[in-house]
């Protein structure tokens, strides 16, 4: 399905310690740059795999948006449909990396609700876009042989629980929702 798209180059920046504020235990960014099209330069852009005990949320925004409320959840209409799951697809690719270096680490994603300024349109929660996208992408790439995957549709959220070194999958994702409860999150 995502045979002909290729993902972009990914650069690690920094390992990032939490503010007094955030929830994580450590943050680490990378970026990459887009390719340009007819509407736009190339467009640099941040993805940050925020560590929560043994489960990293990824997350990633254009950086033009860095200081805007809602970064992550802004629609830029700069690519293509190739383009477009060329970010999803680098973000994905940050999976195998961040295994290599921690073998019994789980992911976490949440579709952020789209929000468009230019018709003032805002998705709703539940099964937004983006999470349809995430869960096309992981049950194409990651299967399940070494995660289960989760799905908590009416928040846009989506687990790949490792089950390396794990006896109990089904204990293990609910101490990840408790987790990211605890920590303030919904799921």
């Amino acid at each position: 399905m995502f045979d002909c798209i290729n993902p972009f180059r990914l650069y690690f920046v920094q390992k990032e310690s939490p503010k007094e504020r955030d929830p994580f235990d450590f943050a680490l960014i990378y970026k990459f740059y887009t390719n340009p099209t007819e509407t736009c330069q190339r467009l640099k852009y941040i993805v940050r795999a925020e560590a929560y005990d043994d489960v990293f949320a990824i997350k990633f925004y254009a950086a033009r948006d860095k200081n805007l409320d809602y970064r992550y959840n802004r629609i830029v209409k700069a690519h293509d449909y190739k383009g477009t799951l060329g970010i999803f697809l680098t973000c994905a690719s940050l999976v195998p990396l961040l295994l290599e270096k921690y073998p019994d680490a789980s992911f976490a994603v949440n579709g952020a609700e789209s929000i468009d300024l230019e018709s003032d349109k805002v998705e709703g929660r539940a099964s937004n876009q983006r999470f349809r996208i995430y869960r096309a992408i992981a049950l194409n790439l990651f299967g399940r042989t070494r995660f289960e995957h989760i799905q908590y549709e009416s928040v846009s959220s989506y687990l790949l629980v490792n089950r390396n070194g794990c006896s109990d999958v089904e204990e293990k994702a609910e101490r990840i929702k408790e987790l990211f409860l605890s920590r303030g999150f919904e799921v």
